[in-house]
């Protein structure tokens, strides 16, 4: 059988198994398309779904504890207005009284009756007297109660036992008792200045919350107890007066975890599961200001300042959900369309498909025909050169085969390989010179972080950092050490620019900086000025450092520190507020010698907590070159204060990465976190 016969015979039976290859490989794709939309498809949908699950649950827990926030605010606005109103008439109280009364008393029976039937063993002239310097108080008690109708009764009860009252509104059952038993007696003596009681159902079967406050004369001498009783129901009628189909409940409770009134009623509040849930998963006695949430429901919960009750709102979890499902059904539907619309196109493309393997199948043949024997010699050769050049022999030439096409291919081979050689050689050396470079810069960032910190014995203090280079290596560091047996020194600096040269200096800084704080025995203004000083020598490159140096006495807390240019730090007091902790600035280390770097003191009390970081965590750019700036690292702070040492320096750096997105880090991050603790508890030391 001849060559040509044999080359029209392969490429027959190549392009037949082609075909079939393709035929195969055609059905496989259509059904894996179908069978990956379909995936995809269910996929999306319930990423679709989970997403908006937690956006609604988020957007939903903000919303409850808003609600909870707003109508504590409201019940609040009204007890310290009538605590007001309370303080207010005991000064008037007071002077009254220091001034000796009214030369024209107030001859009321019924304040006599009071006074007789609450006192023990008082005489007429007592009880002349006590008319004379307080009856004037019966006027300024009808008036509050016809500017607060909320409150149901004013009125005194002397340390003698004597009580005064409004006018007409007095119990009988009040008549009849000693007030100076009473726990809202007790207690506003106790204290010496204005209070609430607690909770309490009143002879009308209404609640009530007593608030009370002491009466002192010239000398301080306690003369006794200004009340009002409040009718706690109706400030809150409206707070717990739900009407929305979003919400199951809203209640107030006590940190007992009493509930003192409820929109749904106090048992049947008591008895719903999400109650028991709740009360069993938050701190009573502190929670302030937070939300829980189950299966069932959001509950936002915040303290009303005045009584330290707790008021609760609870939002139906399947109500706040139902957009979400609407939203998953819609696109599941979507999706079904879409999965018959690929099934009925597929199945018209196959079709395409096939017709057009029929009309190459008939071309072949008859291209093949006609070429294989004009092409027979020249593709043989070319094939077996260009499998030796695949092979790797790029020392191959292809002899001349003529001035057509082949010919030309075959010289194009030939200068092909010439190139190729001269360029794989130029590809390995320079792999080779990448690969070196890769594994320097490897081997220097490890080296970097290493002379990171990892942790210290400082006993009553937790410390703690982080470093994140922009690059391979960075220009950010951050130090803490001993300075003697009693004192920490702590530096965060940034050298300008990035890369080896920025990481090289801040190697040298670094050493130069600890070098004179062990060294020096003088203050920490001192060290910054000899630090400056020895940067300023060997500089060749004019780089400056940004550096915030403390030294902190362990006994006292006290912080004396200096800084060159750097950001301020941000301290988080044991209340809970956030703010930056003032410096003077002057010009960086390195920048110029004889540079004087006043000191300046600060103090850190057990539980704060002392932040310092670089100006990679400030000027952090989003895609829309917003910058992180000093609000959201404030909040920041603020929101994992509560967190462990090390659970804020990530929460910080987490915070700061959600906020970029997907931009590039264009600056080196440095954070570091000193908290003050107690000697007994100290949080244990996580491995970098």
């Amino acid at each position: 059988m001849s060559i040509g016969k044999k080359i029209l015979l392969s490429l027959l039976g190549l392009s037949l198994l082609v075909t079939l290859l393709l035929c195969a490989v055609s059905i496989y794709g259509f059904y894996d398309i179908k069978a990956t939309f379909q995936e995809e498809n269910k996929v999306a949908i319930d990423e679709l779904y989970e997403k908006n699950v937690t956006e609604i649950t988020k957007s939903s827990s903000k919303l409850a504890v808003s609600l909870a926030d707003y109508y504590a605010q409201t019940i609040n606005i009204n007890f310290e207005r009538i605590m007001g109103e309370l303080n207010t008439l005991k000064g008037d109280i007071e002077t009254l009284y220091n001034n000796g009364g009214t030369n024209s008393p107030i001859a009321l029976r019924r304040h006599q009756e009071y006074i007789i039937s609450q006192a023990a063993n008082i005489n007429a002239e007592e009880v002349r007297q006590t008319l004379k310097v307080l009856s004037a108080t019966t006027p300024m008690f009808d008036n509050i109660l016809s500017i607060e109708p909320n409150i149901s009764l004013a009125y005194l009860v002397l340390e003698n036992g004597m009580a005064i009252s409004s006018t007409n509104i007095f119990y009988e059952s009040v008549e009849k008792s000693d007030m100076r038993t009473r726990s809202w007696y007790k207690d506003a003596v106790a204290a010496g200045t204005s209070r609430w009681s607690d909770l309490y159902i009143g002879t009308d079967s209404r609640n009530y919350i007593t608030c009370a406050t002491p009466i002192y004369d010239k000398q301080g001498t306690l003369l006794g107890v200004l009340a009002f009783d409040l009718r706690v129901s109706e400030i809150s009628e409206k707070t717990l007066n739900v009407k929305n189909s979003s919400f199951i409940s809203a209640f107030i409770m006590s940190r007992q975890g009493t509930v003192l009134l409820s929109s749904q009623g106090i048992k049947e509040t008591e008895n719903e599961s999400f109650f028991k849930k709740f009360i069993s998963s938050i701190d009573l006695k502190t929670a302030m200001s937070a939300y829980y949430s189950d299966d069932r429901s959001i509950i936002g919960y915040a303290q009303i300042k005045s009584t330290d009750w707790l008021m609760v709102t609870v939002l139906d979890y399947d109500v706040m959900m139902a957009p979400v499902q609407s939203v998953a059904d819609s696109v599941s539907n979507t999706g079904a369309k879409m999965e018959q619309v690929i099934i009925d196109e597929t199945q018209k493309v196959f079709i395409i498909f096939l017709i057009i393997i029929l009309l190459l199948l008939i071309l072949v043949f008859m291209t093949s025909t006609r070429l294989s024997k004009s092409i027979t010699k020249p593709v043989g050769i070319l094939a077996d050169g260009a499998k030796i050049i695949g092979d790797g022999n790029l020392d191959y030439e292809f002899a001349d085969l003529g001035t057509d096409e082949m010919g030309m291919l075959a010289a194009t081979f030939n200068g092909m390989t010439l190139r190729l050689k001269e360029y794989m050689g130029q590809v390995a050396k320079s792999a080779a010179e990448k690969q070196r470079l890769e594994s320097e810069l490897d081997v220097a960032r490890n080296i970097q972080l290493g002379m990171l910190p990892k942790m210290i014995d400082c006993p009553g203090y937790d410390v703690t950092g982080m470093m994140l280079p922009a690059k391979e290596v960075g220009g950010d560091f951050y130090d803490f050490f001993m300075v003697g047996e009693d004192k920490l020194c702590f530096v965060v600096a940034d050298v300008s620019g990035k890369g080896v040269g920025a990481a090289l200096f801040m190697t040298v800084a670094k050493m130069v900086i600890k070098t004179a704080a062990q060294a020096n025995t003088g203050t920490v203004d001192e060290l910054l000025c000899m630090a400056n000083n020895l940067l300023c020598e060997e500089n060749p490159a004019q780089l400056f450092v940004t550096a915030y140096v403390g030294i902190m006495d362990l006994e006292t807390g006290e912080v004396s520190y200096a800084c060159a240019g750097h950001n301020p730090p941000v301290i988080m007091h044991r209340d809970g507020t956030v703010e930056f902790i003032p410096i003077k600035h002057k010009l960086p280390l390195a920048a110029m010698e004889g540079i004087n770097y006043p000191i300046m003191h600060m103090q850190l009390l057990e539980g704060e907590t002392f932040v310092l970081y670089t100006d990679g965590v400030t000027e952090a750019t989003n895609k829309d070159n917003e910058l992180y700036g000093d609000a959201r690292l404030l909040e920041i702070v603020k929101a994992v204060r509560v967190s462990s040492i090390h659970e804020v320096v990530k929460g910080i750096k987490a915070d700061v990465d959600i906020f970029v997105g997907e931009a590039p880090q264009f600056d080196d991050i440095t954070i570091m976190a000193i908290r003050k603790i107690s000697r007994e508890k100290r949080e244990p030391q996580d491995e970098k």
